[in-house]
Order: structure tokens, then sequence, then C-alpha cells
């Protein structure tokens, strides 16, 4: 029998988590790294993907089933990869990991919720809405459990959010930790972002009624901070024109000199 193989996986948008997938069904032992709370990535912020044009939670839904009833897969969340060294034909990762507020026995009940009172901006809707400093990241997250933003919260809130949860599942005190793996192969997926608006002073970047195109798909999307309509950030009310930029900064020597992967 030959001998098993391991694999890391840089990113849990949907093509590391294909990636990991494919690779522990094919019989590696993988390790599944993502710096956000949740899987998904960018896919999970989108209205309908092509070419089903279905919400991407039916999708990412079958996979996290996958991710669930693999034994082969170990997926850290809220992580992220601070060191590599190749080493003896393979590589020596250092995985650093935030601090675990909320603990693995949540059960995402909403009694911690209810008891804060303090709002951020909502990172999973780009910040065009408000969420709880402790919240589940979206509705269709995984894993299904809470996050909290402490940094946010005053001391003696955070306890009272912290005495709210009956399962003990909040930790105040929690700190960073690191941990160190040894791999055979890396796989990067680390995804893309969208360039800044406000480098795009010629298109009308910086203006308040324009938007990319990743706002556009979280204003479409039902669960949205606009229910699924198409509304102007300065006044809230429906466009009457519209005007569609595509390839904004790509082949541009002032900006990006290359053509997007993502438009």
């Amino acid at each position: 029998m030959s001998e098993t193989k391991s694999l890391l996986v840089i990113g849990a948008g949907i093509a590391g988590i294909s990636a990991a997938l494919e690779a522990a069904e094919a019989g590696a032992e993988v390790i599944l790294v993502e710096r956000e709370t949740a899987v998904g990535g960018r896919v999970m912020r989108t209205n309908n993907y092509f070419p089903k044009m279905c919400p991407p939670s039916c999708g990412m839904e079958i996979n996290t089933r996958r991710l669930e009833r693999n034994p082969r897969i170990r997926v850290l969340t809220a992580a992220r990869v601070t060191g590599a060294e190749q080493k003896d034909g393979g590589w020596t990762v250092e995985i650093t990991n935030d601090p675990a507020y909320v603990k693995t026995n949540c059960t995402a009940c909403g009694d911690c919720e209810a008891a804060c009172t303090t709002e951020i901006d909502d990172p999973h809707n780009l910040g065009m809405s408000k969420a709880k400093a402790i919240r589940l990241p979206h509705p269709n997250a995984w894993p299904n459990r809470y996050v909290f933003d402490r940094t946010a919260v005053a001391d003696d809130e955070a306890k009272k959010i912290a005495d709210a949860c009956t399962y003990d599942a909040i930790d105040l005190d929690a700190a960073e930790s690191t941990e160190t793996v040894a791999v055979d192969a890396v796989v990067v997926a680390t995804g893309w972002k969208p360039y800044r608006l406000e480098n795009l002073e010629e298109l009308g970047g910086g203006f308040s009624d324009v938007i990319a195109n990743v706002q556009m798909e979280r204003m479409a999307a039902p669960s949205g901070p606009t229910g699924g309509k198409i509304q102007k950030p300065s006044n809230g009310e429906a466009p009457t024109n519209v005007a569609f930029v595509q390839c904004a900064g790509s082949r541009d020597v002032n900006h990006l000199n290359y053509c997007s992967g993502v438009c």
C-alpha cells in the first residue's frame, strides 16, 4: 500500500474547498485553512451563480456536508499561514489561529446576540449594514457557530454576553495560538479582492452612488443589506439610469497593468 500523502490548502473559497475535498476523497490527509470565520469566500456574497443561477447556499451546502462527513479533512477557520519552509521534499508550515472567543460547543441559539447591544459594520455585507458584535457571520455560515468581535465591546457588556450563554461557550480570555504542521504539498487558493473604487476617480470612484460589482451582488441578494432591492446608497431610492463599467482599472498603466481574473 502506498504511503498516505498530506496536503495543506490555503483558502476555503470554492476553489480551496474543491481542492481539499477532491484530495481527501482520493485518500490524502488534508488541512484546510481559512482566514475568515466561515468557509465559502466571495461566492457566498453573490446573489446567484452561473450557470444554474441559483443561490450559492445551495451548492455550498452540498460541499459543507462533504466536509463534515470526511474524516480526512481538518478545517481551520479564523486562521492564517504565518510561515512556510520547504523541507525534506515537503513543507513545514506555521498556522496562527485567532482568539477563539466562541468555543466549538456553541449551538447558535442566539441568547448571546440578544444580550449584545453593540453594533458594528457587517463584514459580510461589506459594511453596507450593521450587525451585532456577536453573531452568526451570515445565515448560511459553516461552521454554524457564532463569532465575537471582542475588541468592539466594553468589558462590562462582554461579561453580560458571556453570562447569557447557558452552554459556557464564550471565552473572554481566549488568546491567539500557533501550531506547526508538516505536509507533502501546499495548494494556494487565496482568491481575489476588488480593486479600490477610490482609486478610480475618473470613473466616479468615491461618490456615494458609484458602487462596485461586489456591492451590487449584496444588494441583489435577498439576505443582503437592502433585502434584494437595488437602491442608491445616498438616499435609498431606486436608480432610474445605470451605467455599468467593465474592466474598471484593468490593463491601465495608471492602475492594474493586467487583465482582471474576475469582472
